[in-house]
């Protein structure tokens, strides 16, 4: 397998460099799924807040040297029908962490990164009427940031409307 240096000299990581890598081959995604109605009776949909970071299969080795350069946050999946690798983080703190600390050098997907920090900020500061369920307004709120990140992302911006 051929390597490039890249791949070969990791010690080269920098704040910079991911926050290139996530604005040309990454992804800022909000992601609403619908719930089980029976299972979730108040909570119809969930938002979920992730970032990916994505490459060929051949180039997974710079996604385990970025795994490990943010600590080992996120985890590493495979799609074997398009030949990607992907470093996906979700967990709501790691997605916080990665993205305060990238925001200073992120140029094209910086309104994705401000909404979505906003979004952490609402989730963590909304009123609950359970554990799980968060009030209408907030929900609202939220949905409607979700939406912009949604508009402000080629591939998603059009395809699903959310009423």
């Amino acid at each position: 397998m051929k390597t490039t240096p890249w791949e070969v000299v990791s010690s080269r990581l920098s704040d910079s460099y991911l926050a290139g890598f996530l604005d040309g081959d990454g992804s800022i995604i909000a992601v609403i799924s619908k719930q089980d109605p029976k299972r979730y009776p108040n909570k119809p949909y969930r938002i979920i807040l992730k970032i990916n970071f994505t490459q060929h299969k051949r180039h997974e080795r710079i996604l385990i040297a970025i795994k490990k350069y943010l600590g080992g946050i996120g985890a590493i999946r495979y799609s074997a029908t398009h030949n990607l690798s992907e470093l996906v983080i979700v967990k709501r703190d790691d997605v916080e962490m990665t993205l305060n600390r990238l925001l200073p050098h992120i140029i094209i997907k910086q309104k994705q990164v401000l909404t979505m920090l906003k979004m952490i900020e609402l989730f963590r500061n909304c009123k609950r009427v359970s554990k799980n369920a968060i009030n209408t307004k907030d929900f609202a709120r939220l949905m409607l940031m979700a939406s912009d990140i949604r508009k402000l992302n080629s591939g998603t911006g059009g395809k699903k409307s959310l009423n």
